[in-house]
């Protein structure tokens, strides 16, 4: 039985602009040891192929820490008798180094002899000889030049007569399109048209695998959470073996906790004043966690006084004890002037009112100084 182990968006050196140095190193930390239990795992199970399609780094120029970090990983792959290969992906390949067939950082594994890399323009295969069946391996990187469209125009492959054809890329796929996409695309009549047993699709990062017509579509999805928009992804990898019937396994990782918290105005603005804060401390600590990252969403219409009497760099510094990482959004937040009546001047979001928040804010928070800038940034953005 040939085994195999499924994986992409690792994202690994992954940059938050608002986290402080230990935090971020801390984050880091938790995308390495997701990546390590992927590996693990192969090793484990003795698989004999490792795929990753795309994005192993969240850029390009990943740190040495991280290079090296890989490196080892692949290494350790090696010595248990696994081939490894891998394309890069839209954050692996810079678009100015493409047209010199570089993938960038990746590159430098198959110049170590640990891991075989398909770069370049065109498709590139290989194909092994396990227990005696013919694995052909076939993919394409990322070309950061295409905006839109079939990335595939034009574009044929013709593999050998091999008993299994796999096939990866690092594109969206017809039908699995999120929301507020914008990218190229693989067609589905594209994909029924290709000869392979197999496509691996990364790129999306909710995971899924499904049936089209005589093969079999696996989108591993990412190996951990990175905004808060996938909060409720699930994170992990594909398991496959291929005996009589191929059989698929999602292996689950463990995710760090993330969450969006919603509060809505209505919900500060019904309480009685002096109750205010403490209901909005309240609301943030019944689901803090050590580990979480934590974002607080507030939103709807707010009046001018009621938004003075909350201190946010207490909100801010709570959050902060209380989670690994926390996040106080108030773009939601529309500021209701005094005597507003129906015909009149409505809510808005005022750049003096934002500013008057701080007034009541102790000028040594730098944290809290740093959020209202943002903030107020944010809006100017927005206007």
């Amino acid at each position: 039985m040939v085994k195999m182990v499924i994986c992409a968006d690792t994202h690994l050196n992954a940059y938050y602009a608002k986290m402080r140095p230990e935090q971020l190193e801390r984050r880091r930390e938790y995308l390495r040891n997701a990546f390590k239990f992927v590996v693990d795992f192969a090793i484990e199970e003795k698989v004999d192929i490792f795929l990753h399609a795309g994005d192993l780094f969240d850029m390009p120029d990943p740190r040495y820490l991280e290079l090296i970090f890989v490196f080892r990983e692949f290494m350790r792959l090696k010595e248990a008798g696994i081939k490894t290969f891998l394309i890069g992906g839209t954050h692996d390949i810079p678009k100015a180094r493409f047209e010199a067939g570089g993938a960038a950082s990746i590159l430098i594994y198959e110049i170590g002899q640990v891991a075989r890399v398909f770069r370049g323009t065109g498709i590139q295969a290989e194909t092994l000889n396990i227990q005696g069946k013919s694995i052909t391996i076939a993919g394409i990187s990322c070309d950061p030049r295409i905006r839109d469209g079939n990335p595939f125009e034009g574009l044929e492959f013709q593999p050998d007569n091999s008993d299994f054809t796999i096939f990866m890329f690092h594109y969206a796929i017809e039908g699995k399109i999120p929301s507020r996409y914008e990218g190229a695309v693989v067609p589905l009549h594209w994909l029924r048209q290709l000869p392979a047993d197999l496509v691996i699709a990364g790129h999306l990062h909710p995971h899924s695998h499904f049936d089209l017509g005589n093969k079999f579509v696996i989108i591993p999805g990412a190996t951990e959470r990175f905004d808060f928009g996938e909060e409720k992804n699930e994170c992990g990898f594909y398991y496959l073996q291929l005996a009589d019937k191929p059989k698929i396994e999602y292996i689950k990782i463990s995710a760090q906790p993330m969450q969006n918290l919603e509060i809505h105005s209505e919900e500060i603005m019904s309480k009685p004043k002096g109750e205010r804060f403490p209901y909005l401390l309240s609301r943030i600590k019944e689901v803090s966690h050590p580990e979480k990252l934590l974002k607080c969403k507030l939103i709807g219409e707010i009046e001018n006084d009621v938004l003075m009497e909350v201190p946010f760099n207490q909100i801010l510094e709570e959050g902060n004890t209380s989670n690994f990482f926390f996040d106080l959004d108030w773009q939601g937040l529309k500021i209701k002037r005094r005597g507003y009546e129906e015909g009149g001047e409505g809510p808005t979001n005022v750049e003096e009112e934002m500013k008057c928040v701080a007034k009541g804010i102790e000028e040594d928070k730098e944290l809290v100084k740093e959020a209202l800038e943002l903030a107020l940034s944010k809006w100017r953005e927005a206007r």
